[in-house]
């Protein structure tokens, strides 16, 4: 799990409370957005056989008809990463889907086999905080401070 932290007190948080929060908000849902993004993309069938997922009859998930070499799913497990935005909580997760473990590579099985996961949503909290949290909050924090001055 990751999380961001920010403590505000002050004569400046006391008069500019609503820019400071809208701010805040700004970030938070630029974040979310961000990481749902990349995660979309990173989650996209793939024909190499990532997430490919056909069933034992060899009917592909979600879709009627023969299995094709090279057909993937149609992406059920993507569709179900949604973030959630609450003022200034945030989540994103898979919806519970009950393989989600197992494709993130922290489920008990993993230890069993060779597949030890993909650990998506790891590296996606990984690049959010190294690479996306700076210049996002930059981003809004200077558009605050333009409107705080006037």
């Amino acid at each position: 799990m990751s999380g961001v932290t920010i403590r505000i007190s002050g004569p400046l948080w006391a008069q500019g409370r609503p820019i400071l929060e809208r701010a805040l908000q700004n970030i938070v849902q630029t974040l979310v957005e961000d990481g749902e993004s990349r995660l979309d993309e990173m989650l996209r069938p793939r024909p190499q056989g990532v997430y490919l997922a056909i069933t034992p009859r060899g009917v592909p998930w979600g879709g009627p008809g023969p299995s094709r070499p090279g057909r993937g799913s149609v992406g059920h497990y993507r569709q179900n990463v949604h973030g959630r935005v609450q003022f200034l909580n945030a989540r994103i997760d898979d919806g519970g889907v009950v393989y989600g473990p197992w494709l993130e590579g922290t489920s008990t099985r993993n230890a069993t086999t060779r597949f030890k996961g993909y650990n998506s949503f790891r590296r996606t909290a990984q690049w959010l905080n190294d690479t996306r949290k700076p210049v996002v909050i930059q981003r809004w924090i200077t558009q605050a401070i333009t409107e705080l001055n006037g």
